[in-house]
């Protein structure tokens, strides 16, 4: 029981010495959080994208607090949220919304994720259309030009300027219960993060 209070205490350490969640949270709710502490095909910044996706989803009103409220836009693109009304919805909205369960890291979804990253990284391009990765009835997120996995679910959970919403739509959707990330190289974009969930 030491051993693994001593391991979590650890995993909630290096999520924080990364400058990206907030050290509100307890160790509790990192735990519970990080689903995919263990896995050991998914790196850091796909980890940690995980994380942040879940802790909206498990404590959606503590996250406004601790995560969105002073999160005004990333290092590489500077405050472009301070005032947009994407990032007034998603408070709003998680201020009211039920808490849902955390999402659950799978390695085939991570392993179709990463093929597709491969693919729009190498040629350059954007979109959903595939010409070499397996197309899966997956619910499929793309980030481009995040580098920490806080920045990525913060860009797919504001959605800004998305007039649908999409992608906040797919990650607090109940239906859901398994999650895929893949995070690579991008050539236009720098960065490219393909998220699955099914």
């Amino acid at each position: 029981m030491k051993h693994a209070f001593v391991w979590i205490t650890a995993m909630l350490f290096s999520c924080l010495l990364s400058g990206q969640i907030s050290s509100q949270w307890s160790v509790g709710e990192i735990e519970q959080a990080n689903t995919a502490m263990n896995v050991t095909y998914l790196d850091p910044i796909e980890k940690e994208t995980i994380t942040t996706i879940n802790l909206a989803r498990l404590f959606p009103q503590k996250f406004v607090e601790y995560e969105l409220k002073n999160f005004n836009g990333t290092r590489k693109y500077g405050d472009y949220l301070r005032s947009s009304s994407y990032k007034k919805s998603l408070m709003q909205y998680l201020k009211t919304v039920k808490p849902l369960p955390a999402l659950q890291p799978n390695a085939a979804m991570a392993s179709n994720a990463s093929c597709f990253a491969i693919e729009l990284g190498q040629s350059g391009r954007t979109g959903h259309k595939r010409t070499s990765c397996e197309k899966i009835a997956y619910a499929e997120c793309i980030s481009y030009g995040m580098t920490t996995g806080k920045e990525v679910a913060m860009q797919l959970l504001i959605d800004h300027d998305v007039p649908s919403l999409g992608h906040r739509k797919i990650c607090f959707n109940s239906r859901y219960s398994k999650i895929g990330v893949g995070h690579l190289s991008h050539k236009k974009w720098g960065q490219c993060t393909v998220l699955e969930l099914i």
